[in-house]
């Protein structure tokens, strides 16, 4: 029986394996054969999007190199002999410094892509992984974007947008600046209604309600913590790793405290939140591909922080009950859906075992840096994932 088993098994792998990215392609209904990506990005980003796409490549094509990678890199990178640079099958001289010089410099990612004949641009995390204006202009050229369409990353890459669209979705949240804020009936039913071809149209948060929600000035900011009550955070829509969030204790704080982060991240639009005292922060790892179809790869507990920046991710969660868990990936899913979200994305949490209770904190439009312990989890190739689910997204 043994020997049947391993005969079955081998005859099913053998079976997956196909000639080129072309014919995988054609097997799996898909319309764009992606064979060449531009990197957007450096360091371990660059080389995790290599090493995982590789080894896909070499489990279905038996060719580790079937699809080639050009990097962008700066005078920085070559001296310092940076390892993706070695990893890569090209690479493309840029100017060195600020990564608005380089990999966040939207219009020098698109060009580089146009030059090259890429297919494909992964921007992996950081940099301009998060800036909707990339994947808009590479969608003008036709070029795929291995990440969230800018519609998508607009309404729940944004902390003040992704709130809105969560409280309007029923989705619990803390106490804000604009927790009386909500989508109106008609564009929440709009975006749930499919059209002909079975897609439904993504949901998009009007400006005007946006502007509702920030807090321009620092009188707006004190307006707004009496409603939300102290302690609270003061927020920073573009802030990231530690930058633009301070805590306030008392209304005396709020005025230098709105300065520093306006000064932090600078042009970003400002929020309030309450701030949750002992709360654990938990994430769901999410996949969505283009026909409107989301799943939850279960999730990570990041609550070891310093400076409000993580430091220690676990995998799975084990501090809440499987229900709360379960509940909670349902409502990441059913947010990825309203907005029409595609390729992978995480949603955060702040998690109280006190009162075994949820809200909604944020969710990132891109892969993750921690996403790897999810992969050891639950032996999903994340990247690879990426590549697969956007070969039909025009």
């Amino acid at each position: 029986r043994g020997s049947r088993n391993q005969a079955s098994q081998s005859s099913s792998a053998s079976s997956l394996v196909v000639a080129s990215p072309a014919e995988f392609v054609l097997r799996n209904g898909g319309s764009h054969v992606i064979e060449r990506v531009l990197i957007a990005n450096n360091g371990i980003a660059a080389v995790k999007c290599m090493r995982s796409i590789r080894r896909w490549c070499y489990e279905v094509f038996r060719n580790e190199r079937a699809i080639k990678f050009v990097c962008m890199v700066t005078p920085e990178d070559l001296q310092a002999n940076a390892e993706y640079v070695r990893l890569a099958d090209s690479y493309v001289p840029v100017t060195g410094g600020s990564n608005n010089n380089n990999y966040a410099n939207v219009e020098l990612i698109v060009d580089i892509a146009r030059r090259n004949n890429v297919q494909a641009v992964w921007a992996g995390w950081g940099h301009a992984s998060e800036n909707p204006k990339l994947p808009d202009l590479l969608r003008k050229h036709e070029i795929i974007f291995l990440g969230p369409p800018a519609e998508a990353m607009w309404a729940l890459g944004d902390k003040i947008a992704s709130s809105i669209v969560a409280q309007s979705a029923g989705v619990p949240c803390l106490p804000w600046s604009g927790s009386d804020l909500r989508l109106d009936d008609q564009s929440m039913a709009a975006s749930l209604d499919p059209d002909s071809s079975g897609r439904r149209p993504p949901l998009t948060v009007p400006q005007d309600l946006y502007r509702l929600a920030c807090v321009e000035t620092a009188d707006e900011a004190l307006a707004a913590a009496q409603k939300v009550g102290f302690p609270l955070m003061i927020k920073a829509s573009e802030g990231g790793g530690g930058k633009g969030i301070r805590k306030a204790e008392t209304a005396a704080d709020v005025p230098n405290l709105f300065l520093q982060v306006q000064a932090e991240v600078p042009g970003s639009p400002i929020f309030v939140m309450a701030f949750a005292p002992n709360a654990r922060h938990l994430e769901v790892q999410l996949l969505a591909d283009n026909c409107g179809q989301a799943i939850s790869l279960f999730g990570r507990d990041c609550s070891i922080q310093r400076r409000h920046q993580k430091i220690i991710e676990e995998a799975p969660i084990t501090v809440a009950p499987p229900e709360l868990l379960a509940d909670m990936e349902r409502a990441a899913v059913r947010l990825a859906g309203l907005v029409g979200y595609v390729s992978t994305g995480t949603v955060e949490y702040l998690y109280n075992p006190e009162t075994n209770s949820y809200c909604f904190l944020e969710l990132n439009p891109r892969l993750q840096v921690e996403h790897p312990c999810t992969e050891m989890v639950t032996n999903v190739n994340l990247p690879a994932c990426q590549l697969q689910v956007r070969i039909s997204c025009f």
